[in-house]
């Protein structure tokens, strides 16, 4: 589980976030080196069945980096799908 954040840190994120985007002038071109992606591209999903002690140790691991598990699950699937690809 991911930690939450302080509401007073939230707030103060929202309001640089919304005085940032206040001042952003869009006629501009993006930086040298900028990458654009489109991170709410569909998706397909994928289901996997675990043991309770599986999960668990998933859950626990994903707990101390402070992530969520599905985030870490899918980081360790793409990096193992990324050695496999060279390997080949």
């Amino acid at each position: 589980m991911a930690k939450k954040l302080d509401p007073h840190e939230a707030s103060a994120a929202r309001e640089d976030a919304r005085r940032l985007e206040a001042e952003a002038d869009t006629r501009e071109p993006y930086p040298d080196g900028t990458v654009v992606t489109r991170p709410n591209q569909a998706s397909r999903m994928f289901n996997v069945r675990l043991s309770d002690e599986q999960f668990a140790a998933i859950q626990e691991i994903a707990e101390s980096q402070h992530l969520p598990m599905s985030t870490m699950a899918r980081a360790w699937l793409l990096d193992r799908l990324d050695k496999e690809r060279r390997a080949s």
